[in-house]
């Protein structure tokens, strides 16, 4: 792995053997040298294979290389201070003080100083460590050409949803270029620096989701009355990266420290959605009970009387989200508070009547309501609501035993114009179950190969719904060695994320397992770990798949209600 990180250079490998061996140095030493000292381990002596400053030396001082003049040491500067090196498209923009910009990283690379990789102008990392150490420091002007382009791209980014094709190609340059001055504010500027910051971590969220190295720079944000409402809005949108990521646990952090900041700032409206944010983090878990708790506390703080009646109908909306999983009040109750919210108030009908089929409604009654809804959400564009209401119908079809309506509207979802990748994902493993019903077992495995896909390694929660119903379509065909492998895989996954959810369907899983091969007291063992989690979860274990039918087993696995039955 050391070695991986100096890239396998020869002649640096070569230079810190030499250096532990005339100093007696173990590994561990060599390791501490490395870090502390960089490139001055690897200049023991004099000459090209002894010495890598003499080796740069020779390279620097080439007649190709002189007749630039200082230029070369301002882009050799750059491209060693950013961590993917120069983007050679976009190279003229990010620096147009250097008019021979091209010309110079073409004899660069002749010198072997810096090296192409597609469209990145790269250092190997003992050369980028001895620019680093021994040249001067980038030029304040490239500095500040590349803090305009980088800065200026984000925010027609976040304000027009363009350029995110370089967002993805400069993503790691970006981030450091914005650390880099969240550390080292210039004058006047920080109001910019850090809304700059809030937009790149949403442009994070919406093209290339991934845990940022900006998460400590944004808690290291100095705080005082004029950065209160700033850093907390970076900690929000810090948050939101954090949920598209299905890192729950780790979301929790930004939130509620945005959450303090902003009810410093006297912000009551945006503290109250950090609340109702961490309480829905908590429904994601699966943790309905203390999803409810934080809600209702809410209700009753000091807080509540100074929030939006909007902000008050959004809370009650979350506080709804978590009851309908508890089956302590009935359909009709539910969602009423949010209702006429003008932000959440079409969803919620969508989840009223959706409730009302979960609890055992009338079907035809719930359907007709589900298909006037997503007409209305049609007219008003939302596209969110479509979704749900279209998902509404999915469930009913499904449920109702009308398999070819469920593909079709699972493939209108999926091709709805908008959609996001986790939802397609997500989308792609519920047609995976309907497939297996019919019997398609070669569609089945090719679906379910396709929603391991990009996004399913970055989003935790969607890795853990299709490695649940890989598993259970594993468990419907009898390969049951493959099934428990599934299901212990992901019980692990939830360990991890503190998903009590997905845990409770394993070990039912795992359960059906062994009482199919007739291991009863292991059987037993596995459904009563299923219980303590759905009471932990606070449902009520007969329901523990009536809001989420696509995850039901096969009826012919009766352990699980065999089990409930006390046999």
């Amino acid at each position: 792995m050391w070695l991986k990180e100096r890239e396998f250079h020869p002649l640096s490998i070569n230079l810190l053997a030499n250096a532990a061996q005339q100093n007696s140095w173990s590994p561990a030493i060599l390791l501490e040298k490395w870090e502390d000292q960089h490139s001055v381990v690897l200049d023991h002596g004099k000459g090209k294979l002894q010495s890598l400053w003499f080796t740069m030396q020779l390279s620097l001082n080439s007649p190709t290389v002189q007749k630039l003049g200082e230029d070369v040491y301002c882009a050799l500067a750059v491209i060693a201070f950013l961590p993917q090196g120069l983007n050679s498209k976009l190279a003229s923009q990010l620096l147009p003080s250097l008019l021979q910009v091209g010309d110079i990283c073409d004899v660069l690379c002749m010198q072997s100083l810096v090296y192409c990789q597609g469209n990145l102008i790269k250092m190997l990392s003992p050369i980028q460590h001895f620019v680093r150490d021994s040249l001067p420091k980038p030029h304040p002007t490239s500095l500040r050409d590349i803090h305009a382009f980088y800065y200026c791209t984000v925010r027609q980014s976040a304000a027009q949803n363009s350029h995110a094709d370089i967002i993805i190609s400069d993503h790691l340059n970006i981030e450091h270029v914005v650390a880099f001055y969240l550390a080292h504010i210039l004058d006047g500027a920080a109001e910019e620096t850090y809304r700059t910051c809030s937009q790149f971590l949403e442009c994070l969220q919406l093209h290339l989701p991934h845990p940022t190295t900006l998460t400590p720079a944004v808690f290291n944000i100095v705080e005082n009355s004029s950065t209160w409402t700033l850093k907390a809005d970076c900690l929000w949108k810090l948050s939101w990266l954090y949920f598209t990521l299905s890192q729950y646990a780790e979301r929790m952090k930004p939130l509620k420290a945005a959450e303090a900041l902003y009810l410093t700032a006297g912000k009551h409206n945006d503290a109250a959605l950090c609340v109702i944010n961490c309480a829905n983090m908590y429904r994601c878990q699966g943790r309905f009970l203390q999803s409810q708790q934080v809600v209702e506390a809410f209700q009753h703080s000091d807080l509540w009387k100074h929030l939006s009646k909007s902000t008050q109908a959004q809370a009650w909306y979350f506080l709804d989200s978590a009851r309908m999983y508890t089956f302590t009040v009935s359909a009709d109750e539910l969602y009423l508070n949010s209702m006429e919210d003008h932000v959440c108030g079409l969803e919620s009908k969508i989840w009223h009547w959706q409730a009302k089929f979960y609890y055992g409604g009338d079907i035809v009654q719930v359907n007709s309501h589900l298909e006037d809804l997503v007409l209305q959400c049609a007219d008003t564009g939302r596209l969110a609501a479509h979704t749900k209401a279209l998902q509404g119908l999915t469930e009913i079809a499904f449920c109702d035993g009308r398999l070819p309506d469920t593909m079709d509207t699972l493939h209108k979802i999926m091709v709805s114009e908008g959609q996001s990748s986790s939802n397609v994902l997500w989308y792609t493993v519920w047609k995976a179950v309907v497939a297996s019903k019919q019997g398609d077992h070669d569609l089945v495995r090719e679906l379910i190969y396709q929603s391991f896909g990009f996004f399913a390694l970055r989003s935790a929660y969607t890795f853990l719904h299709a490695s649940y119903v890989s598993a259970c379509i594993e468990l419907t065909t009898g390969e049951y060695d493959r099934a428990k492998s599934h299901f212990n895989v992901m019980i692990e996954g939830c360990d991890v994320q503190d998903d009590l959810w997905y845990k409770a369907y394993g070990f039912r899983g795992l359960g059906e397992v062994a009482f199919v091969h007739g291991e009863f007291p292991l059987a037993a063992q596995c459904f009563a770990e299923t219980q303590a989690l759905c009471t932990e979860m606070g449902v009520p274990p007969r329901n523990l798949y009536s809001c989420d039918p696509f995850c039901a087993l096969p009826e012919r696995f009766k352990g699980w209600a065999l089990f409930l039955k006390g046999l």
